[in-house]
């Protein structure tokens, strides 16, 4: 319950991140990697109380504030889908330059204010091993690195003096 100040308004306590021992204590909590856990409490405070289903969050954007690669932060969204922490209501794209968005999260310990669902709390659930189901999305990152020039690969050039055929 909210506290009134004189003329009766609630005092609004300072915004922090609240985790609940019954969930740092479950056993998929246990299992999530160090990334995966600065993840968790980045999209939490996100969370207002009132967008939970709307939380948006880019790969790019959680790496640049937790200090790590693309690649650290896009498994660590996996591994968060994976154990039951976090569900895509609406998976980010980019279709052309201007209609770039970010995937929008929601976070299963809550309930969805965008349907109306009750907070289903995967995680608690998740035993070893038995993953749940994350659906498989294109790399963000190249598989040999951001080592490619602006105007694409550069195809290797085959000499002329090598025969193509045989002998």
């Amino acid at each position: 319950m909210r506290k009134a100040d004189s003329k009766g308004n609630s005092k609004k306590e300072p915004q922090h991140v609240r985790l609940y021992e019954w969930l740092t204590e479950s056993v998929a909590w246990r299992h999530l990697s160090t990334d995966a856990r600065a993840l968790y409490v980045l999209l939490k405070q996100k969370y207002r109380g009132m967008n939970n289903g709307r939380i948006i969050l880019s790969v790019r954007q959680a790496a640049e504030n937790l200090k790590i690669s693309k690649t650290s932060a896009a498994k660590s969204f996996q591994e968060l889908q994976a154990l039951g922490f976090i569900e895509v209501v609406i998976r980010g794209a980019f279709n052309s330059r201007k209609d770039g968005r970010a995937t929008e999260w929601r976070l299963t310990e809550y309930g969805c204010d965008l349907s109306g669902d009750l907070a289903t709390k995967r995680f608690m659930s998740w035993v070893p091993g038995k993953d749940f189901t994350v659906r498989a999305v294109g790399r963000s990152v190249p598989q040999g690195g951001q080592s490619v020039l602006q105007g694409g690969p550069i195809e290797p050039s085959i000499p002329r003096t090598v025969p193509l055929r045989g002998l």
